[in-house]
């Protein structure tokens, strides 16, 4: 190896590896000598109560060092510990906690008081307690997710194919725009990742010698679901993979194609109390079908429905 090469090795080896750990800032207001570990540290979640005898040590955030790894909460909580035990204190208070998010950083991020906080006086019940029973019981406190886990929903709206469309001759109407619904179910962990099922359905018609063809769109499939709250509002992203089916049906007599289908999902929702929210949603729903004999297809064309919906309806929580 050229000694060019070799200090770059050098040079480089340390952002390889530091690259993996989130960055840990700090702001001390005071120090004390350090009296525990960084398991011994109380944790206090955001907006939770601390004990009148807690002392301000100093400030810490643990943010995303932009390529981080280790970064999940467990994670980053235990790197603002460290901080907190060898600045000398023994109870962390968090002030934020920001999630992973689609748009965002891929790791959880918080900030926090580090504090110190003398053991209270102990009551006359206490002291006549064994001496092995502690009077000051140290827990760490988990935050409470934001998120009940299962939610159902039901939406109606708008849609309209981006595809052409080949109608029979001398037929009339427009089949790419139409009447669309979804109903579905989620599931997401306390992160705000999960998922869940959804079936969409679509409806629109034209007229071919003086009858009305009914021309209907049906879709289901699993879905990878991220969901984010900020107060009463939330943001949801879903995307999926399933089964597509293509219809035309007039009286009594009904053809089909059937094919693979995906979807891409943005919506938002106000939550009107703890388990009834009403939402909305713009969506792309995709697929590949079999191509029609009957059809003059242009050179290097695909098969298959395209369309971009404009739903709104009401999830309920549990």
């Amino acid at each position: 190896m050229k000694t060019t090469n070799k200090f770059l090795y050098y040079l480089l080896l340390p952002l390889l590896f530091g690259s993996c750990a989130p960055k840990v800032m700090t702001d001390l207001v005071q120090s004390r000598p350090a009296s525990v570990t960084a398991e011994e540290v109380r944790l206090y979640g955001v907006g939770q109560a601390v004990p009148d005898t807690a002392e301000l040590i100093g400030r810490v955030k643990v943010v995303d060092g932009g390529v981080s790894t280790k970064c999940n909460y467990d994670q980053v909580v235990a790197l603002a510990k460290q901080e907190t035990a060898k600045a000398g204190g023994n109870a962390l208070v968090l002030t934020d906690h920001r999630k992973p998010s689609l748009l965002g950083s891929s790791c959880h991020q918080i900030a926090g008081n580090m504090l110190w906080i003398g053991v209270p006086a102990a009551s006359e019940t206490e002291m006549t307690a064994e001496p092995s029973t502690p009077a000051y019981e140290d827990r760490a406190i988990t935050p409470k997710s934001p998120f009940m886990h299962s939610t159902f929903y039901a939406s109606i709206g708008y849609a309209f194919m981006t595809n052409r469309f080949y109608l029979p001759e001398s037929a009339s109407g427009n089949p790419k725009n139409g009447l669309d619904w979804q109903l579905g179910y989620d599931w997401v962990s306390r992160s705000g990742f999960g998922a869940g099922l959804m079936y969409s359905g679509y409806k629109s018609s034209y007229i071919y010698s003086n009858m009305d063809v009914n021309v209907g769109l049906a879709y289901i499939a699993p879905q990878f679901v991220m969901k984010q709250k900020v107060g009463r509002w939330g943001i949801e992203e879903k995307i999926g993979m399933g089964y597509f089916k293509y219809r035309e049906s007039v009286e009594n007599v009904s053809a089909s194609l059937s094919g693979f289908g995906y979807n891409f999902l943005f919506g938002a929702e106000y939550y009107l109390s703890d388990h009834v929210g009403i939402g909305a949603d713009i969506g792309y729903i995709g697929s590949s079908l079999p191509k029609q004999d009957n059809i003059n297809y242009q050179e290097g064309e695909h098969s298959g429905i395209f369309r971009i919906h404009l739903d709104a309806g009401i999830r309920f929580h549990f």
